[in-house]
């Protein structure tokens, strides 16, 4: 078990705005880990170095309030209270600020344009751009708004539909004159097919002529597209293997830390 002694650090000198009863309080709750989910009173007072009536005391306050239950003889573990407050730490770390700074450094790194898009009817919004050092970059910011049928972006969010709502969504497109789809058809069932095999699609001279984009859905716990992440350049500037064997793979772990982090729900 770890120690907690010194784990919140010292109360400044003469600081009357520092509560330490509160410090000491959450003094033990930091004693809670993965491997130590439930602690004894004398284990508490013996990870904290506090005295034991002062660990009981709190302990006691602690289980009147539910932030602490007791468990097997004179064990306690942390209660709902505190899981909550766990969990809304979590949430409140929000997608885009999560994935903000990984898109930066692909960018940089690829001296391309990385987004976070959202759909919107049968188009996708950016709500967030970042870009590396290039001056051949498509002029897009924050609110651009993007067509499904002919996006890489677009194309990820269809690609991380189920079969059935994936058709659906391209029966409407098809119908729609704004959605350049009969150009776009025949290259995103390949780009699909990639999709399935390697997680990530490849949008190659389709949303523009000398343009390269390759990106991924985000999927949320409950199974749908919480939101398109990719990175397009000038294939002068990034090749489409570059692409493929990294950009991709690179665009494929953001995803999955982001489903991971339980900032989606």
């Amino acid at each position: 078990m770890r120690n907690a002694k010194t784990s919140l650090g010292e109360a400044p000198a003469n600081d009357r705005q520092f509560v330490i009863a509160l410090a000491r309080g959450l003094q033990i709750l930091s004693c809670f880990s993965a491997s130590s989910p439930e602690l004894t009173g004398s284990e508490l007072a013996r990870l904290t170095g506090l005295p034991q009536p002062t660990v009981w005391r709190l302990c006691y306050t602690m289980l009147e309030l539910g932030m602490l239950i007791r468990t097997s003889g004179e064990k306690m573990r942390p209660g709902l209270s505190v899981l909550r407050l766990g969990h809304s730490a979590l949430a409140g770390l929000d997608t885009i600020a999560l994935a903000r700074p990984h898109l930066q450094e692909i960018a940089v790194r690829y001296r391309g344009a990385c987004n976070i898009a959202m759909c919107q009817g049968l188009d996708m919004v950016i709500a967030e751009r970042c870009e590396g050092p290039s001056q051949l970059l498509m002029n897009l910011k924050r609110g651009s708004v993007l067509q499904i049928a002919n996006s890489g972006l677009g194309w990820a969010w269809l690609a991380g539909l189920p079969d059935a709502e994936r058709a659906q969504l391209i029966a409407a497109i098809e119908h729609s004159p704004q959605q350049d789809w009969p150009s776009s058809r025949k290259a995103f069932k390949a780009a699909l097919a990639g999709y399935r095999r390697d997680g990530f699609i490849i949008n190659e001279a389709i949303f523009h002529p000398d343009y390269t984009t390759v990106a991924v859905p985000v999927i949320d716990r409950h199974g749908k597209v919480y939101c398109a992440l990719n990175c397009g350049a000038p294939s002068s500037t990034l090749s489409p293997k570059r692409m493929r064997e990294e950009v991709g793979p690179a665009l494929v772990n953001l995803a999955r830390l982001l489903e991971s982090s339980q900032s989606i729900s």
